[in-house]
């Protein structure tokens, strides 16, 4: 099962600490939150998520304040008990003494965000459901060809890293160059990224290690896009391959063949405008064949 830590959560979605620098090591292991109004108003905890993040926004605060003083003792001595991973404050809000006092007496973290509470929980989703995903390594260069992220895969030796460096001097943006970590923060999602020792860098054979930051620009490179086309470099005929599976989403999949005289990278490009052109409901091939069927029946007429 693979966790977040305290401390990086609170690094990356900055976060300030309002209790509890001590306790930075413990660890998120969901990727959902939770709002706990229901609880700390209504004192039913049935259904409460006590594995994840739970945030404390202007509704959760308002019910909060309409409780009698031995009711939030009461209500919040429960609430801190399941020993949720941490408690953050949205929109700039200070946390209620009650709120620390609960906090120190079960060494429980408290946090507050200058977001608004939905804004919160957009960036928290986003980012644990990206840190907490699968990930599994692939051969294969990942690289983005006019806003698609292409993943080209093919046998070793068949000019996959000089198919991205030729990519590079059209202006292309490179993510991962022959490994290639993918995850899936959600279904229907393939996210690719480079593994964290080989981000910026690519090698290429008689060359070396390049790096392609200091090349080309740190334009060049990103350290992550989504997995939106397979162009599979083969040698002889092509089949008739149309989409690879990477954990539950189906990915579109071209072949082409490596050759002498044909321009892989400028193939690469055409596939990923042609792709494009699909996404917005033209097939350049289905277009073409009505223009045949109806030239044909005009002919005949």
């Amino acid at each position: 099962m693979n966790k977040v830590t305290l401390k990086k959560l609170v690094k990356e979605l900055n976060l300030e600490v309002i209790y509890g620098n001590s306790y930075l090591e413990r660890t998120v292991t969901k990727a959902m939150s939770s709002r706990p109004s229901v609880e700390m108003y209504c004192g039913y905890f049935d259904y409460f998520e006590k594995d994840r993040i739970q945030v404390i926004g202007t509704k959760e605060l308002t019910l909060f304040n309409m409780l009698s003083a031995s009711q939030k003792k009461e209500r919040l001595a429960k609430l801190f008990s399941y020993n949720s991973p941490a408690f953050v404050f949205t929109k700039n809000v200070d946390a209620p003494k009650e709120f620390v006092e609960a906090a120190i007496a079960c060494q429980i973290p408290i946090f507050k965000s200058k977001l608004s509470t939905s804004g919160f929980i957009g960036d928290l989703t986003n980012y644990l459901q990206s840190e907490l995903a699968q990930r599994n390594k692939i051969n294969g260069s990942m690289v983005e060809v006019f806003g698609v992220g292409v993943l080209i895969e093919g046998a070793d030796g068949i000019g996959k890293s000089e198919t991205v460096l030729e990519l590079l001097n059209k202006g292309q943006i490179m993510i991962s160059d022959d490994i290639t970590k993918i995850y899936q923060p959600e279904p229907g999602r393939v996210v690719c990224e480079a593994p964290k020792e080989r981000q910026g860098f690519m090698e290429i054979k008689d060359l070396g290690m390049i790096d392609v930051k200091n090349m080309y620009g740190i334009g060049a490179i990103r350290n992550h896009k989504n997995l939106q086309l397979v162009v599979e470099l083969v040698k002889g005929e092509t089949s008739k391959v149309t989409a690879e599976t990477f954990f539950d989403t189906v990915v579109p999949k071209i072949q082409i063949e490596v050759d002498a005289g044909r321009n892989v990278a400028t193939l690469v490009e055409s596939a990923a405008l042609n792709y494009r052109l699909k996404q917005s409901g033209y097939d350049a091939e289905e277009v073409y064949q009505n223009r045949c069927i109806h030239e044909t029946y005009k002919g005949g007429e």
